[in-house]
């Protein structure tokens, strides 16, 4: 067996694991390039590893196999990574089989080529996530210019402090950005008197928010890969824990608080539907999503939160209005992944970003260290707030998550049957 060739799929297969693309895409895509080359494989992604049989196209059934791993953890996003590598697979399989050594050689400088791209530039990474943060903060109602001001000043710091501590413990980042959050949230609160600063802290840690992960964490466990599902929502949940710590670490250092009643306006549909726009182009930035094709999500996302204002505003409810918008985007992105060869987890979060429960997950985590505290003088009413927001956390959560996979696998399932 040529070592190049089984290098070559190894990489490709660790580009795509390592930064989004969901485990099936991934076996399919290595599985297809591994038979350009002219072999069989078999891929199991795993946590730490991706591991790979080899063995010749062809070869009789008492052919050994040949194990292969690549160690790599599925902890990044890069729509443009996965978008790249995905697009050279489909080239190299659509040519001759097996392909020659100087296609083989060519493949393997274009995987190299495409591990080595930068993402988002840091001036972009920046601005974009105080846009993304201060267009969050529109959609939740604030009208104040100095609330969106300060808000956009704390996304922004937080941005390059996550630049800044790149490559380090995967939980560092979120933490220091959300703490970040909660200083300038709570000492606005000590030196100003507007109403909605308690947005401030609270819109740039959403826009620290797992979406991808716990996505792609839902379509594991759905089809039965427990191991790995169960090791990415781990991964998600320990994400949510280091935001929540973070954020009340700040808001006590400043002596800040979370309102149990937030105030905020109604926002008219047209004001609604931009706002999403620029939060969507924000995470898509997060993301890596190159600028041409950064158009196709935010269109999307403005469509479904469209469809969950018109709910909301009939008497629906957050929870269908978030099933229903999540359901057209699963619809969307679904279709939109497989064209544009981008992974699904990403695009779809990237549109509907903005019904995440961050508000319910944050009182959530600041209740329940109001009883512990409280231990046992803890009242009703602090215990029914708990429930209440750890309630609705669970419900709109489960609703997003069967509103975009079920689509997706639906559709997967129909495309794969007519190849």
């Amino acid at each position: 067996m040529s070592t190049d060739r089984i290098a070559s799929v190894l990489r490709a297969a660790a580009l795509l694991h390592a930064n989004g693309q969901t485990t099936q895409r991934v076996i399919d895509a290595t599985t297809q390039l591994a038979r350009a080359y002219g072999y069989e494989a078999i891929v199991l992604p795993q946590w730490d590893v991706v591991l790979l049989r080899f063995r010749a196209l062809g070869a009789d059934a008492h052919t050994l196999w040949r194990d292969e791993a690549i160690h790599i953890r599925p902890t990044g996003v890069d729509m443009n990574k996965v978008a790249q590598t995905t697009q050279l697979i489909d080239h190299l399989c659509a040519l001759p089989s097996p392909l020659s050594e100087e296609e083989v050689l060519r493949s393997e400088q274009a995987l190299s080529a495409i591990a080595t791209l930068k993402p988002s530039s840091a001036v972009r990474f920046v601005f974009m996530a105080g846009f993304g943060a201060s267009a969050l903060g529109v959609i939740f109602g604030v009208t104040s210019l100095l609330t969106l001001t300060l808000i956009f000043f704390a996304a922004t710091l937080g941005a390059i402090l996550r630049r800044a501590l790149a490559g380090e413990n995967l939980f560092v980042q979120p933490l220091v950005a959300a703490t970040v959050a909660g200083l300038v949230g709570g000492v606005a609160q000590q030196i100003f008197k507007d109403a909605q600063l308690q947005f401030v802290h609270i819109t740039p840690c959403l826009m620290l928010m797992p979406g991808a992960q716990i996505l792609n964490a839902s379509i594991d466990l759905a089809r039965g890969r427990l191991t790995l599902g169960t090791a990415r929502l781990t991964y998600w949940l320990m994400i949510l824990l280091a935001i929540c710590t973070g954020l009340l670490i700040g808001l006590t250092l400043s002596n800040g608080s979370l309102a149990d009643n937030l105030l905020s306006t109604k926002v008219p549909l047209w004001l609604d539907i931009l706002a999403t726009g620029i939060a969507v182009a924000a995470f898509g930035t997060l993301y890596a999503l190159p600028w041409r094709i950064l158009v196709a999500p935010i269109l999307v996302g403005m469509l479904c939160h469209a469809s969950r204002w018109l709910i909301l505003e009939s008497g629906g409810g957050i929870v269908l209005g978030s099933f229903v918008a999540c359901l057209i985007a699963g619809i969307s992105t679904a279709i939109l992944a497989r064209h544009l060869k981008l992974p699904f987890a990403a695009l779809a979060f990237s549109a509907v970003v903005s019904m995440m429960p961050g508000m319910y997950i944050f009182k959530l985590s600041s209740g329940l260290v109001e009883v512990y505290l409280a231990a046992s003088t803890a009242t009703l009413p602090m215990l029914a707030k708990v429930m209440y927001n750890g309630t609705a956390t669970f419900l709109i959560v489960m609703a997003m998550t069967l509103g975009l996979i079920v689509p997706k696998m639906l559709i997967d399932s129909w495309l794969d049957k007519r190849i």
